[in-house]
């Protein structure tokens, strides 16, 4: 069987046997299906290609496996069907990105899970119930995800070339990046992907650190927004907070000190919860795997 993970950078894959006995590991590009459903599905299929290759087995063995994939904009209108409807497995089960975070994060426990990469997701399972907020791509969701908190630097580089706010040296670093041309960083950021728009969001951290007063402002915006996402889907009782993605180790530290006490390293990762659902949906192996 095949388990996937496809999210906004990239696209893992994973081959295991019956009894969830991991085989071979791929990874390819991009797999958001809702940005570019024609390149996630040739990344899905090359993660998983190369998954078979690591294995040892012949990468047409993915004709005749079930897979589990889990991928960014599943939970938006038919993605998921439309993609299910072209992948060459034998049988495919689309489900949410953060879903299998969930699963590998919290296992069978109870707790809450935020994804911070390029978008970003919150999610928590309570007494078996599931809630989540957000997840709903880059134009009007994903707040405080990598490309949105990258996407305001650009803003604000910009006011702070038309002198509508004060500049920093965090602005001056991003406007020296496009030879301080305000028309080439407009051009760059209408072609600019999320993913694109994300790679800044580590400079924001980096110069927030040194006390960059415009670094300082677009962390603390974004940590209001990913505070108040968990507060609406945490339980009252909730003693375990996963922080998962690219930009968790940054955004911990400037959370406040209720999800700070929370935070627990999460039991598996996003690849191993797909595993674990791929084994409960086509073998209710998952008793087995663990035993």
């Amino acid at each position: 069987m095949i388990a996937i993970d496809g999210g906004g950078t990239s696209c893992r894959a994973l081959v295991a046997d019956g009894d969830g006995v991991m085989l071979g590991r791929g990874k390819a590009g991009s797999a958001n299906i809702m940005t570019d459903m024609e390149g996630a599905c040739k990344n899905i299929v090359a993660a998983a290609e190369a998954a078979c290759r690591d294995a040892g087995l012949a990468p047409d063995v993915i004709r005749s496996s079930g897979a589990l994939l889990g991928l960014a904009g599943a939970n938006i209108g038919n993605y998921g069907e439309r993609i299910r409807a072209v992948l060459p497995f034998e049988h495919s089960i689309v489900e949410t990105d953060a879903l299998i975070a969930l699963n590998g994060a919290l296992g069978t426990e109870d707790g809450a899970m935020a994804i911070l990469g390029t978008g970003s997701i919150f999610m928590a399972r309570s007494k078996g119930a599931i809630r989540s907020v957000g997840g709903w791509g880059f134009m009007v969701g994903d707040l405080g995800s990598g490309a949105r908190v990258g996407r305001a630097l650009l803003q604000e580089a910009l006011l702070a070339h038309d002198n509508v706010h004060h500049g920093s040296a965090l602005t001056s670093e991003v406007l020296r990046r496009f030879e301080d041309d305000p028309q080439t960083l407009v051009e760059y950021a209408h072609m600019a992907r999320p993913g694109e728009f994300g790679t800044f969001a580590p400079l924001v951290f980096e110069y927030a650190e040194r006390g960059d007063p415009i670094g300082n402002a677009l962390i603390e915006g974004a940590v209001r927004s990913i505070e108040e996402a968990l507060k609406a889907i945490m339980p009252p009782d909730c003693d375990r907070l996963c922080l998962l993605g690219g930009l968790a180790r940054l955004y911990e530290p400037f959370l406040g000190p209720r999800f700070r006490k929370l935070v627990k390293e999460p039991r598996g990762d996003a690849l191993e919860g797909a595993l674990g659902l791929a084994l409960q949906r086509f073998h209710g192996a998952e008793a087995r795997r663990h035993g």
